[in-house]
């Protein structure tokens, strides 16, 4: 029988150092979460070309072994890392790249037909390197006495938070467009100032 009173949401953070991120679920279930039989994820990334790549399907439930499941339902969420996951079978790399993401829940407990399964997408912005960047602005930038320049210095380090925190507001609402802008004057500024790749 089909879930009868399902809302289905999630919240996600990515690790600091881009290697894996946090999901927990935030969903309505009333009480039918034990029913569900199967659950997996399904990350895409959608590059500067509009080119959406889709990565492997994540399982949450492999047969009768809910342990990540469970860890999804719990305060504490689910962490995946990136070395484990995969594209076509193939490893995805040590880092998330930078950009605009949607991490796909399914879940079923059994009665839907493929493709037709409960499902939430959660879009997102992985900025983990330009907010590394970010941090390293103050170290090279600033001096004291707080001339006119180093005031000026001050702003643009300011600013660039403003423009990561604006970058990430639009992919929450799912504005590609404004979130390619922000990300190309964040872009500009660390090559105005010769701030280098984090990693």
């Amino acid at each position: 029988m089909a879930y009868t009173d399902l809302t289905l949401e999630t919240r996600i953070q990515e690790a600091q150092d881009a290697e894996s991120f946090r999901i927990w679920d935030q969903s309505v279930w009333n009480g039918e979460e034990d029913s569900t039989t199967s659950a997996w994820l399904v990350v895409f990334f959608i590059n500067d070309d509009e080119e959406t790549i889709t990565f492997d399907s994540y399982p949450l439930i492999s047969g009768a072994d809910k342990t990540k499941f469970n860890e999804f339902l719990s305060i504490d969420g689910h962490t995946i890392d990136i070395a484990d996951l995969a594209i076509d079978g193939e490893a995805v790399g040590e880092k998330f790249e930078d950009g605009y993401y949607i991490v796909r829940l399914v879940v079923s407990e059994g009665s839907y037909a493929s493709g037709n399964e409960p499902m939430y997408d959660n879009a997102q912005a992985f900025l983990a390197k330009n907010r590394c960047m970010k941090r390293k602005m103050p170290a090279k930038l600033l001096s004291w006495p707080l001339t006119d320049e180093t005031y000026r210095k001050n702003r643009d380090i300011f600013l660039q938070g403003f423009y990561l925190e604006s970058a990430e507001n639009a992919v929450d609402l799912g504005k590609k467009v404004q979130f390619r802008k922000f990300m190309a004057v964040i872009k500009s500024m660390y090559n105005y100032y010769g701030i280098e790749n984090c990693w």
